[in-house]
């Protein structure tokens, strides 16, 4: 890793944003080069690992940043797999007809849960420490709209969304919320003094299982859409670690019939910003013109959480 970004003051310690103000720059910046107004979205989905209130939900906050009057919103739960779960949503409401502009944001801010005054600190391990070195923060965006006269300038070919975690534990875990809650003499003080609320991974288990669930969800995707892995000019994918990548990218290269080229490690500029990742990825190929026109990317991430894959294959 040679840098990562983190929405923290370095002075003060203070959050310099919420899960909202975030993800309005990303949409804003997504807005302008597609060309489109805000109040041309008719379909709002935002997908974040935490929400800046129990209520209202932070879709409804976005969408009032943005300056939207009216449009539909949803806000979706979840850490590495959001972007895909995002872009299906958007993608099969467009496809029906439902809608015909669709804005799809994801935002993430580690710094939150990693920050000294976020922890007790009598109840941290080395895991707690470690995720601070990994995680980083950030926000991506992007515009669908439905092809109209003629060819699309890019077109989103299929998508996929699958959970395997059913009997896994779970990978990664966070505290603090309703199953914390059921007992009348277990709120808030009383997690805080054990500990709950921490973020923390398996690192073990992400180790183990992580890079190869997402091979298998990248097979099964390819699969589902009768493209032969090998044709692929770009994977996109969420690998957090120089050392998770390099440790498993035989098996990728083998299964996929492809060369490094062709699925590079990506976080190391900016850090791993869990599910904003592979559309900032994406945004840089593009603006870097590494993406061509005509070339077809697969965009794919595993959640260590409780164990899904998502993604969506583009034709540039």
């Amino acid at each position: 890793m040679k840098a990562r970004h983190f929405a923290l003051d370095p002075e003060t310690g203070d959050m310099t944003h919420t899960f909202a103000s975030l993800a309005e720059q990303a949409a804003r910046r997504a807005l302008e080069m597609a060309k489109v107004k805000p109040e041309q979205v008719e379909l709002l989905v935002i997908s974040c690992p935490f929400s800046d209130f129990i209520t209202p939900p932070t879709s409804a906050v976005l969408q009032e940043r943005l300056g939207i009057q009216t449009c539909a919103e949803l806000e979706i739960h979840s850490n590495c797999t959001g972007v895909g779960k995002g872009v299906e949503i958007a993608y099969n409401a467009i496809r029906c007809g439902q809608y015909k502009t669709a804005l799809v944001t994801y935002s993430q801010l580690s710094s939150l849960y990693l920050r000294s005054c976020y922890f007790n600190q009598t109840k941290m391990d080395k895991v707690h420490a470690a995720l601070r070195w990994i995680l980083a923060d950030g926000a991506g965006a992007v515009v669908l709209t439905g092809a109209q006269n003629g060819q699309p300038r890019h077109e989103i070919i299929g998508t996929f969304v699958e959970s395997v975690g059913a009997g896994r534990p779970a990978g990664m875990t966070a505290g603090g919320a309703a199953h914390d809650l059921v007992k009348s003499s277990h709120q808030i003080p009383q997690m805080y003094a054990q500990g709950v609320h921490h973020l923390w991974q398996d690192f073990t288990a992400v180790n183990d299982n992580a890079a190869p669930l997402l091979l298998e969800g990248i097979l099964r995707f390819v699969k589902k859409l009768n493209i032969d892995p090998g044709s692929v000019d770009h994977y996109v994918v969420s690998i957090p670690t120089t050392n998770l990548y390099e440790d498993h990218i035989p098996a990728f290269l083998d299964k996929l019939s492809i060369s490094r080229d062709r699925i590079k490690f990506r976080s190391g500029e900016i850090g791993y910003c869990g599910g904003a990742a592979t559309l900032i990825h994406i945004d840089e190929m593009a603006r870097s013109g590494e993406l061509k026109p005509g070339q077809l990317a697969i965009v794919h991430a595993v959640e260590s959480s409780k164990w899904m894959t998502a993604g969506f294959a583009v034709r540039w």
